[in-house]
């Protein structure tokens, strides 16, 4: 029994000396680089800081401070002046001492695409769904999905782009809509987007119990639409209901055109 006791004993010290030993080295490393001049001072906060807060109350209050660190540890454009966080807006959050780069801030070097990686060509749309079209909530950012829109019918004008221009104050209505009078189109689905990525997504909450995500509820899905299909995603989302079908990964959605109408017609698309 002596025995066993000094084998844990020996064990013990041992595990003590070796942490000791690391701590040593790292605090050594650490005062190597500040003694031999190669450290930068950047800005870090004390506290967690939420998307959207305005920074001036902030630095009034100190939660800003300046900390030293290896000029090899700086992260790209961090914030290395509190001043220059002076009348900014935190457009992500900032985590407690971690540096801050300027593109988490309002006015700062944004990277291509900004913060939710839109495309050169295409805008970012939010639309909200139920649950069941929503699939359920389990849609994730990043993931393609296919965009139905389904219609009771839309009555009145002669095409989407005649509706669209009269509501935006573009003119009366076509000559076409003139001559031959309203048209109403039966109820019909159809393929608005065969592929879109989703840049954002909020799903329903999850079940305490079960720990999946509810089929009921919201899901608000944030997409990256082509700017010449926005504003038709736009009619769709206040004429009628949406549905998203999530693709497999790598996988493109396929174009479907609706039945009994024609989706040139529809959407206003080639129209003299």
């Amino acid at each position: 029994m002596r025995s066993r006791g000094l084998v844990v004993a020996l064990a013990l010290l041992l595990a003590i000396g070796a942490t000791a030993a690391v701590f040593l080295y790292v605090n050594g490393v650490k005062d190597n680089a500040i003694n031999s001049g190669e450290i930068t001072e950047v800005v870090v906060a004390t506290q967690p800081i939420p998307a959207n807060t305005q920074l001036n109350p902030l630095i009034d209050q100190g939660v800003f401070v300046m900390t030293k660190i290896p000029t090899s540890a700086v992260v790209q454009d961090a914030v290395t002046n509190i001043t220059d966080l002076r009348d900014r807006t935190a457009i992500a959050p900032i985590l407690t001492n971690e540096q801050i780069p300027t593109e988490r801030l309002s006015g700062g070097q944004q990277p291509t695409g900004g913060i939710l990686g839109i495309c050169a060509q295409c805008v970012a749309l939010t639309v909200r769904v139920d649950g069941p079209p929503g699939v359920g909530g389990a849609i994730q950012r990043g993931d393609n999905v296919t965009l139905y829109a389904s219609f009771d019918g839309v009555k009145g004008f002669s095409s989407v782009r005649d509706l669209i221009n009269q509501i935006n104050g573009k003119g009366p209505a076509s000559q076409q809509t003139q001559q031959t009078g309203t048209a109403q189109f039966p109820p019909f689905t159809m393929t608005l987007e065969p592929t879109i990525k989703v840049l954002k997504v909020e799903n329903p909450t999850v079940s305490s119990s079960t720990s999946d995500t509810t089929s009921q509820g919201s899901v608000t899905v944030t997409l990256d639409v082509p700017k010449s299909d926005a504003e038709f995603v736009v009619f769709a989302a206040q004429k009628g209901q949406l549905y998203f079908g999530l693709l497999p990964p790598d996988q493109q959605g396929i174009q479907v055109p609706a039945q009994s109408i024609s989706l040139d017609r529809l959407l206003g698309k080639n129209q003299s």
